[in-house]
């Protein structure tokens, strides 16, 4: 009954996913704005084939002017980010479901039968490969030599960075019901902070998997499994000593990094995502809202409703403005002041599922479902 239910999770999360907007067609929102914003679309390509279900982790990766991507049939490629020129690639023999990550040295992978493989960051070359127990469904995280990852059965390993070799395991049963998606670990020193299906967050030591505290984010209530449902699946992000998070059908919140406990909480669900930038937090909701809160109290700095409706992907930030794709082909520029929407361009005529990636210039990549990838730039 267990493995029924969260298939029917998985197709439910499917069908969201390739939803149209609950609203009209918005307008043109330069044609409101005091200082409308033009983009410049000055690139177009597929460097991979398709991604398929958004509850892959699969999400371009930049680092130090490369842009790393991989797909579902097993390519990962890696691009100079200003020429657009490929650098490396290679092609699995396995459908890949995480990654790609971007580490000092490596660059990380994780596949549909559980394996994290790991390549020269530079030349490609392989490196290692190691088996976890079930289905990576996030992306791993590397942290003062250990490789964090998780797999779709509850388990979370700590990796030797330097050939695989596993160092420790940390397991928590899974709920009947859950979305098809994990979240990624967030890292800072020793600590590795994972959001789990219950609706907690845990603490790990990495030099031993063992618990340093956990936080309940959302306990799961209610009369049926639907309404229990609690899943910490939007990444976790640690900043200035707390971390931040937000639960499916529950609350954002911050959390003490030292101790685990709570500075503040609010009621705006997502398994979307949030980004801090500067004194505030940005959460793109369930319902399309975004919020901007104030990283002090959680006080709200602004709400922005006309994207309701919308399924919006995590929020970046590029040159002073929130970017975020949607389920309906555009991508979404709102001004970080005031949540005014700027700028929404359609690119594509599928959902855009991963969120976009900005690099060391400015320049913000966008990949579609389907591989293709857009190149844009604000004046």
């Amino acid at each position: 009954m267990r493995s029924i239910a969260r298939i029917l999770v998985a197709v439910a999360a499917v069908l969201v996913g390739s939803a149209c907007s609950l609203q009209e067609p918005l307008p043109d929102p330069r044609a409101d704005a005091d200082e409308p914003l033009d983009v410049e679309l000055f690139w177009s390509g597929r460097p991979v084939g398709s991604l398929e279900s958004g509850a892959f982790a699969l999400q371009p990766e930049y680092a130090d002017g490369v842009l790393y991507v991989a797909d579902a049939r097993g390519w990962v490629r890696a691009l100079d980010a200003e020429t657009r020129r490929t650098l490396w690639f290679d092609r699995l023999d396995r459908p890949l479901s995480a990654g790609p990550v971007a580490t000092d040295d490596l660059l990380l992978v994780g596949d549909r039968k559980g394996r994290i493989y790991a390549f020269d960051r530079a030349s490609g070359e392989p490196q290692w490969v190691t088996a976890l127990s079930a289905q990576v469904l996030a992306s791993p995280r590397l942290t003062r030599g250990v490789v964090v990852a998780r797999s779709g059965d509850g388990r979370v390993y700590g990796l030797d960075a330097e050939d695989g070799s596993r160092l420790w395991i940390f397991h928590r049963s899974v709920p009947a019901l859950t979305l098809r998606r994990n979240s990624a670990p967030a890292v800072a020193g020793g600590t590795a902070v994972v959001g789990l299906q219950n609706g907690r967050l845990v603490a790990l030591d990495v030099t031993d998997g063992s618990v340093r505290w956990e936080h309940t984010l959302r306990e799961p209530a209610g009369r049926t499994e639907l309404e229990r449902m609690a899943d910490v699946a939007a990444d976790p992000f640690i900043d200035r000593g707390s971390v931040y998070a937000v639960a499916y059908q529950g609350a954002v919140a911050s959390v003490r990094m030292a101790t685990g406990s709570r500075n503040w909480g609010r009621e705006v669900p997502s398994h979307r995502g949030l980004v801090g930038h500067g004194e505030e937090i940005y959460v793109a909701g369930d319902d399309g809202r975004v919020w901007a809160l104030d990283r002090r109290n959680g006080a709200t700095a602004w709400r922005q409703d006309k994207l309701e409706g919308l399924t919006l992907t995590r929020p970046v930030v590029q040159q002073g403005y929130l970017v975020l794709g949607d389920d309906a082909g555009h991508v979404n520029w709102l001004r970080l002041g005031d949540g005014a929407l700027v700028a929404r361009e359609q690119l594509s005529d599928i959902p855009i599922e991963r969120p976009p990636v900005v690099t060391g210039m400015g320049d913000l990549f966008v990949l579609d479902a389907r591989g293709r990838m857009t190149a844009l730039r604000l004046p």
